[in-house]
């Protein structure tokens, strides 16, 4: 059995935290760039409220879990935020946070959306969240360009939440217009088993 842990720090600061996490156990991992959301409606209006962002997802054997968790938990030089979901029961009781009572929000829409879907998902109970840019997959019926599939744009936005503000912020952005046509996006929850940020 294994467990993915996910590190959202500042860019820069995932490859040195791969690099402990390999020390610990770790065999590797993936890096993808992001942007965190402006923490109020004036700074996201005013451009100044976002941040390049990078997220660090490891799959880790249960053998090595603990090691690389309490190594990438000590990196008090990184600052953002540590979460781990998977199998992995820990042995040892205590933890920075309760088990299983955060869970991640995951949003796949259209290019440029992602913002309008945070804004609903902060007024209905959530905090910050991560915007990660990506594409759709070719499918047979896409257009073909020069012999070459144009795909959409997406955009992935990343929301940590305490499982009691799941309903609220799923029914909240759920009703955006931009999610009313079929097709549109998607959204998915995975249950996290341990929090704690880091850079304390």
């Amino acid at each position: 059995m294994s467990s993915l842990i996910i590190a959202i720090v500042e860019t820069g600061n995932a490859e040195p935290l791969m690099q402990k996490a390999k020390q610990a156990g770790s065999t590797g991992g993936t890096i993808l760039s992001g942007r965190g959301t402006a923490s109020s409606s004036l700074l996201c209006l005013l451009g100044l409220g976002d941040s390049h962002k990078e997220i660090l997802m490891t799959l880790v054997e249960d053998e090595t879990m603990d090691a690389v968790w309490q190594t990438l938990c000590t990196a008090t030089q990184v600052r953002g935020v540590l979460a781990k979901t998977g199998a992995y029961r820990p042995k040892n009781a205590s933890s920075s946070s309760p088990k299983g009572t955060y869970e991640l929000i995951n949003i796949i829409c259209p290019a440029g959306y992602a913002d309008d879907l945070m804004a609903a998902a902060r007024k209905a109970g959530a905090g910050g969240g991560t915007i990660i840019e990506g594409r759709g997959t070719a499918n047979a019926d896409d257009l073909l360009f020069f012999g070459s599939s144009l795909v959409s744009e997406k955009e992935v936005l990343l929301i940590l939440v305490q499982t009691e503000q799941v309903p609220a912020v799923l029914s909240a952005i759920s009703a955006l217009p931009v999610l009313q046509a079929e097709g549109s996006g998607i959204a998915f929850t995975f249950s996290i088993q341990e929090v704690t940020k880091l850079g304390k």
